[in-house]
C-alpha cells in the first residue's frame, strides 16, 4: 500500500522557527518581543551565520554571512523570511548553497 510521506512543515514564525534549538533569539527585557534570531552552520570549514532582525511593523530583514561577510540579504513578511531562513539552513546543512 503506498503511502504519502509527510510534508516538511516550514516555519512560518520566529516562534515556529525558533522551535528548533540551534537558533538562539534575543529578546528585549521590557516586553519580551524579539530581536534577533541567528543560526550559525560550519561546513567544509566556513562558518555561515543566518540570522533575522524585524525592521519596521510587517517587516523583516534576513542576512546571511559567510566568514564575517554578508553575501545574500532579502527583507519581507515574517513568514516569507523563516521560510527562507529554514530552507537556506537546509541547502547549506546538505552542502548546497543558497
Amino acid at each position: 500500500m503506498y503511502r504519502e510521506q509527510p510534508e516538511e512543515l516550514v516555519p512560518r514564525s520566529v516562534a515556529e522557527l525558533t522551535a528548533d534549538p540551534a537558533w538562539m533569539v534575543t529578546r528585549t527585557g521590557t516586553t519580551g518581543q524579539w530581536l534577533t534570531a541567528e543560526r550559525v552552520v560550519e561546513r567544509n570549514g566556513c562558518r555561515r551565520r543566518i540570522g533575522l532582525t524585524p525592521i519596521r511593523p510587517g517587516a523583516v530583514a534576513l542576512m546571511l554571512w559567510a566568514d564575517g561577510e554578508v553575501v545574500e540579504h532579502l527583507r519581507g513578511t515574517e513568514a516569507e523570511v523563516c521560510a527562507t531562513a529554514h530552507r537556506w539552513a537546509a541547502e547549506l546543512l546538505s552542502e548546497r548553497q543558497p
